[in-house]
Formats: C-alpha cells, structure tokens, sequence
C-alpha cells in the first residue's frame, strides 16, 4: 500500500508541476534597441522579441494615427506602439493593454500624445516618455527622447529606445494594470482623459486563452 501511495504522489506531483509549467511563458532574450523616427507621421518602427533559443514570440509596431499597414489595428495618438503574439492567438488586439476586457484599440498606454512630452506632463511616471510594462516573464520599456516639435506644437520627431529584460514575477497574459495618478499635475496633463482608469476595469471574467 505504501508503494502505491509514494507512486501515485509522484504521478500527481508530476502532473501538477507539468501543469504549472505549461502556464508559464518562454524566457525572453533580452535586447535593447534604439530607433530614430525623423517623421513621426511616417513613423514605421517593427522590431522582434525572441525567446533565449532564438523563436520570435512577440512583434513590436508603432505607427502614427492613420497608419494602415496593419489591418488588425487602428493607430491612435501621435505615435502608438503595439505587442502581439508572432505565433498564438491573442484576445487582446495589443497586449499592452492592461484591461482584460479590452473593447478598444487604444486602451493602452502604448499611445503617446505631444502633449505628455514636454514640460510638466513629460515627468509623470509611467504616463511621460518612460513607461514600462511587465507581462508575459517580461519587462518591456519604451523611452521617447529627443522629442522635436513643430510651430504648430505637434510632434515631428523623436527617438524611441526599447528595453526588455526578463522578469519571471511578470506572469499576467496582458501588461499589469498602473494606477492613474489623481495630483494637480496630472489633471492639467488630462491623464485621465487620455488614459482608461483600471479601479474602473470591469469586473466580468476574462475570455479564455487560445
């Protein structure tokens, strides 16, 4: 009887961990990339995330708004960056997202406005022209510098770096959610205008993964 206990724990044991282990996702190869846009408006940036043994997993898009390359998105803002799976199906049109029920294209803050670039606004963490997401055993971070900006305010330029590291606490399918920040600052910069608000995020369970 003892021997079939110990063997059916290391059946169970098995299957638990080989479970656990399916959930998980590849480790990624870390890189970091820099980009210069000289045309925002024609903005074409698309770069691979690997895994250590070299399969590309994710594909990186930004794109100005009007963008229409890509049919299985709407580019918004003034330069908008989007996370897809190369091989899975995702029930998230960016992966960026931080809402679970995602119903909109935009609702990321991949999407970068003039505006949060310059002055007090570009100095809000993770809403300016440093944001970072953690997902998937990842952190990913997308650094505008040199932001140029025309006579008329709008964005023609810029420089964008992109970082990713491994982070293997990062486990959720979509970014992590970032609260928004409710200072004077923020409100003057319409953060909340620009941005979906995750204390709002419904409640409802989120679709299955493919």
């Amino acid at each position: 009887m003892r021997s079939v206990r110990i063997s059916l724990f290391f059946i169970v044991g098995c299957f638990v961990s080989g479970y656990a282990g399916a959930l998980s996702y590849s480790p990624v190869e870390p890189l970091q990339r820099t980009v210069d846009v000289p045309d925002v408006k024609r903005a074409n940036v698309s770069l691979d995330i690997r895994s250590t043994d070299g399969t590309p997993l994710y594909k990186l898009q930004c794109h100005s708004a009007g963008y229409t390359g890509d049919p299985d998105f709407d580019y918004s803002g003034d330069f908008e960056c989007r996370l897809s799976s190369i091989e899975d199906h995702d029930n998230y049109s960016t992966l960026l997202t931080e809402d679970r029920n995602q119903s909109r294209d935009w609702e990321s803050r991949g999407r970068f406005f003039a505006a949060s670039l310059r002055g007090a606004c570009a100095r809000i963490p993770q809403f300016e022209c440093r944001r970072n997401f953690r997902l998937r055993g990842m952190s990913l971070t997308l650094q505008i510098s040199d932001p140029v900006f025309g006579d008329d305010g709008k964005l023609s330029s810029l420089r964008l770096t992109t970082t990713v590291r491994q982070d293997p606490h990062a486990q959720t399918p979509i970014a992590e959610a970032v609260p928004l920040p409710k200072n004077k600052v923020a409100a003057q910069c319409n953060v909340s205008f620009y941005n979906i608000d995750p204390s709002k995020f419904a409640t409802t369970p989120a679709p299955p993964l493919h």
